[in-house]
């Protein structure tokens, strides 16, 4: 197979074609980006101004790209489905790793076009690299039922329910921060608190889907005034709404805040019509999966995600969250 290309010298048609690709495998996992991303990320990519690798769709057909933010890197590697999708799959992939610049401290890889088998396969194979990690997520999906319209228990312990918009983002993106931390969930944002802001501000301007605010809440201890959790709900399909992000403070754990919050949510789903919610979580957070079973989630589909850390930084995070 003949190594992997800049993508500023890929042809337009090949390279539109194949970002489409990814667009269409984002959309059947309800991931699909929104607005002009693949027009934007084709043209970024020919330029030079986003860096990627392809190879011809005449040859199979594969693209990989990445993002810099800081020393992290988030990249993606999709193929054309068909003869020897996991060896270009894996070619592309290792020519990602390879050429990473040395300031890059860790790169983490979404991989679409693959069947789950493969996708196994590859990170298996990927894995007998130094400083990897394989990191398994979950979608888990849930009908809204009749029964989640009905009223709601007092606000646990006092707390008050507010809207999140009353809350600031800079209180948000640190809760949101705190809830992560020491969890696998970790690796995929980082440490940096303005990574935090940075994805809590994206669900707020519907940069993920139109975010319900009638359907987010936050949790609130007045005295001493303390944001002890949260939930943030966007909008999938006029039927479909997504828990885009769920968060307890780690002290405030294991007194039936998230389970309230959810509940909440569900209830002001019911009222604007939506049939169905669903979220992504970690394989490895058997904390969070269990409190999603609890409520009625069940698993619905699995993605792989392959995390590359340079030398001694590799990160061996808890599953705390």
């Amino acid at each position: 197979m003949d190594p992997p290309r800049p993508t500023r010298n890929a042809p337009a048609d090949d390279l539109l074609e194949l970002v489409h690709g990814v667009a269409r495998e984002l959309q059947l996992r309800e991931e699909a980006p929104s607005g002009r991303w693949v027009e934007e990320t084709a043209i970024a990519l020919r330029s030079g101004a986003q860096g990627g690798l392809y190879l011809p769709v005449s040859s199979g057909g594969g693209v990989a790209f990445r993002a810099e933010r800081d020393a992290l890197s988030f990249a993606h590697v999709h193929v054309v489905p068909g003869a020897e999708a996991l060896e270009r799959a894996e070619t592309l992939t290792r020519a990602l790793l390879d050429g990473l610049p040395p300031a890059v401290r860790s790169v983490s890889v979404g991989f679409t076009g693959l069947s789950l088998e493969l996708e196994e396969t590859l990170t298996r194979r990927l894995s007998e690299r130094p400083g990897s990690t394989v990191i398994r997520r979950f979608a888990m999906e849930r009908p809204l039922r009749s029964r989640d319209g009905e009223g709601l228990p007092p606000v646990p312990d006092a707390l008050r329910i507010v809207a999140v918009r009353e809350v600031t983002l800079e209180a948000l993106a640190a809760l949101d921060r705190r809830a992560f931390q020491g969890s696998v969930d970790e690796l995929l944002i980082g440490s940096d608190p303005e990574e935090y802001r940075r994805t809590v501000s994206a669900i707020l301007d519907g940069a993920v889907g139109r975010f319900l605010d009638e359907a987010s809440a936050a949790l609130y201890r007045p005295d001493p005034p303390e944001l002890v959790g949260a939930i943030l709900t966007c909008e999938k399909t006029p039927r479909r709404a997504v828990f885009q992000d769920f968060m307890v403070d780690p002290g405030n754990r294991g007194r039936g805040y998230g389970a309230y919050l959810i509940h909440w949510a569900f209830r002001a789903l019911w009222a604007l019509g939506y049939e169905r919610v669903r979220l992504w979580v970690s394989a490895a957070n058997e904390t969070a999966r269990r409190l999603y079973d609890s409520v009625g989630f069940s698993v619905t589909a699995t993605a792989v995600i392959y995390r590359w850390d340079r030398g001694d930084t590799a990160a061996q995070p808890q599953s705390a969250r």
